[in-house]
């Protein structure tokens, strides 16, 4: 929260700025934030990683009052002036009551006028984490303490009701802007690595070496030219969303082809269907899929690979239960077939035998609760499930995860 621009000292409640400026405001600093950031930074921290910041550190959390918690102050004294019967000044002594109503969430809001709001004298005063009521008036009378604290509780209530109709909004809005902001950003920066590696040029020496985008607007994947230059900056093919959902495209129709064909089905085994799966990708990305290829530590089953980097890593697996797939992530996928700089993975799981929906179920909370898992993402119709995860070799890089179900037959159907 970043509207400390407002000061206690003098401030009237509810009065002192207009809450939905103060909150266009936060938005227009959390944009101004994202188009500063330095490039290589933006470029080489986790996405979700930013978001996060940008959305705490926006977010407005609007006050909650603890009734429970509220303390009574030490009874006190005040000598107050007034005019007698024939208007001579007349010293009275009156008791002052106060209470401490603490609360959780931001100050500040208490300072800042809603779009709808009351005028009224205040007799509450804001500290940074309680408010403090105040009564004076002759010895005795209780019940008009009473009345004052209650009729001022519930015009702070209603009024924090009002400015909560801006601020929920406001902060409901934060983590798609953000992703938003951070994507046009990325889009600029990354076309600004594009155009500089492909004028040729040496380039001088810049910090970082940030990532680009291989655009496939046709069946074969075809890296940017890279600058021949020795500067650090040298732009690593990567498959862009586009290019990954089109080869995740390609394995979700062979697979309902393959569901379809029961009988075939029946008789392959994983080794076949990977081997097939080859083929059909090989057709649309002209031989740059391999299988049992060596990569980090052992041979993963399905590597699409472009100019010497690979962008497209999947393993198959038979559904053997949920400590299956725990051992495929944590033995293969992570922790042997990916190394540092790769960022894009399929998990193909072969069901053979159960409940197909139980098991994908199961299959699909595995994934979810692995300790490098940052963020499930909405399921696809599909059947598909996506998932970030953080890199086994650095928690800065994200690996983007793709779950896909195949529900085969354990045997050839019977004759009719």
């Amino acid at each position: 929260m970043a509207i400390s621009d407002i000061s206690f000292w003098r401030a009237s409640m509810f009065g002192e700025k207009d809450l939905r400026q103060v909150l266009y405001g936060e938005l227009t600093r959390m944009k101004k934030e994202v188009q500063s950031w330095l490039a290589d930074d933006l470029l080489r921290t986790s996405q979700t990683e930013i978001v996060d910041h940008l959305v705490q550190k926006y977010s407005v959390p609007c006050p909650v009052l603890d009734r429970e918690g509220i303390q009574q102050l030490p009874v006190g004294e005040e000598i107050v002036v007034v005019p007698d019967i024939a208007g001579r000044p007349h010293e009275r002594q009156l008791t002052v009551l106060q209470i401490a109503v603490p609360f959780h969430g931001e100050a500040r809001v208490f300072l800042l006028k809603p779009s709808r709001h009351s005028m009224r004298d205040w007799y509450t005063t804001v500290a940074e984490n309680e408010l403090r009521i105040r009564w004076s008036g002759p010895p005795g009378d209780i019940d008009a303490a009473r009345r004052r604290f209650e009729e001022e509780l519930e015009a702070v209530e209603k009024h924090l009701g009002w400015a909560r109709e801006l601020i929920d909004p406001h902060n409901a809005e934060l983590g798609a802007l953000s992703i938003r902001l951070l994507a046009e950003r990325r889009a600029k920066l990354l076309a600004d690595r594009g155009m500089e590696a492909a004028l040729g040029f040496p380039v001088r020496q810049r910090q970082g070496a940030p990532l680009h985008a291989v655009p496939v607007n046709r069946p074969r994947i075809t890296p940017r030219p890279r600058p021949d230059g020795s500067g650090p900056y040298r732009p690593e093919p990567e498959l862009s969303v586009g290019d990954y959902e089109a080869a995740i495209r390609v394995i979700v129709l062979f697979r309902n082809g393959l569901e379809r064909s029961l009988p075939t089905a029946a008789k392959m085994g994983e080794e076949d269907i990977r081997n097939q799966l080859l083929f059909t990708l090989n057709t649309h990305f002209e031989g740059q899929a391999a299988g049992e290829v060596f990569n980090g530590h052992g041979k993963t089953d399905i590597l699409i690979r472009v100019d010497d980097r690979n962008i497209f890593i999947a393993d198959c697996k038979n559904w053997k239960g949920p400590k299956a797939i725990t051992k495929a992530l944590d033995e293969q996928l992570l922790g042997r077939y990916l190394v540092w700089r790769d960022s894009k993975a399929a998990l193909l799981l072969f069901i053979r035998e159960g409940n197909p929906g139980e098991v994908i179920r199961k299959a699909a909370d595995c994934i979810g609760r692995h300790p490098l898992c940052k963020e499930k993402l909405p399921s696809k119709e599909d059947g598909r499930h996506d998932f970030v995860f953080a890199s086994a070799q650095d928690d800065g890089r994200e690996i983007r995860l793709a779950f896909l179900p195949f529900v085969l037959p354990s045997a050839p159907p019977s004759g009719p």
